[in-house]
């Protein structure tokens, strides 16, 4: 539901960036990005950069498929596609062979939140406009960021646990808790951990649960995220790489 969702926000932001500017000429534009007027007017090829597939099929099953679809339908032709595959600098390589192919508006889910800034950078350096998707960029140049309330979402993971713990305590006989976040270079993998606090620390607090570990895995690495904390026995898992 989120990907439709955005995707008509980045289909509605596409066409009010890209309509053309009325200067009263009927010159059909082109698809370099020096030809274009501000804010992406008249942009007829965009760059999608997105960040990985390991860690979600979302990426490349959900979001591929419509974002390609609606923006095609906005600027009437096909955008450049590019997926990361977990690699900042493969990002960055790859945003810049769009620019330098002429994209002018880029739509960026980006790997790492604070590397991302640099692509940004580049891209302000050609008068082409970023929208950060999904997942914010780190960067007082963004154009546009379009997402949804991570921090609820958290809130909804927390709300989980503090409605059903009392079974969970009766089944394990433990009041352990422990909190396996997402990567800290995505900021919403911070807002989910956040709206999670929300509803977990008065439980913490009263001793209702105790929270014996917490750790924020780099990359959303599956493996990292399946084999945390002290103790832990990576021979469990003789199918990591």
């Amino acid at each position: 539901m989120f990907t439709m969702m955005a995707g008509i926000l980045v289909f509605s932001l596409l066409l009010a960036a890209c309509g053309s500017s009325n200067t009263g000429s009927s010159t059909t534009p082109t698809t370099g990005a020096s030809s274009v007027g501000p804010n992406g007017k008249g942009c007829k090829k965009a760059g999608i950069l997105l960040p990985e597939t390991a860690t979600s099929e979302r990426w490349d099953h959900k979001d591929r498929p419509l974002l390609i679809a609606d923006i095609t339908k906005a600027l009437g032709t096909a955008p450049f596609f590019n997926n990361a595959q977990g690699s900042a600098s493969t990002q960055q390589t790859q945003a810049e062979a769009d620019l330098a192919n002429g994209a002018c508006i880029l739509v960026l889910a980006p790997f790492d939140s604070i590397q991302a800034a640099s692509i940004v950078a580049a891209a302000k350096a050609k008068g082409v406009p970023v929208i950060s998707y999904d997942r914010l960029t780190y960067s007082a140049d963004l154009n546009y960021y379009v997402s949804f309330d991570n921090t609820k979402v958290g809130a909804l993971q927390g709300g989980y646990v503090a409605d059903n713990y009392k079974s969970f305590v009766t089944a394990n006989g433990t009041t352990n808790t422990v909190m396996i976040n997402g990567a800290q270079t995505d900021n919403n993998a911070l807002l989910f951990a956040a709206g999670a606090h929300s509803a977990l620390d008065p439980l913490f607090s009263s001793g209702a649960l105790k929270k014996v570990y917490e750790k924020f895995t780099p990359g959303w690495d599956k493996w990292e995220g399946a084999c945390h904390g002290p103790g832990c026995d990576s021979s469990r898992y003789p199918e990591h790489p």
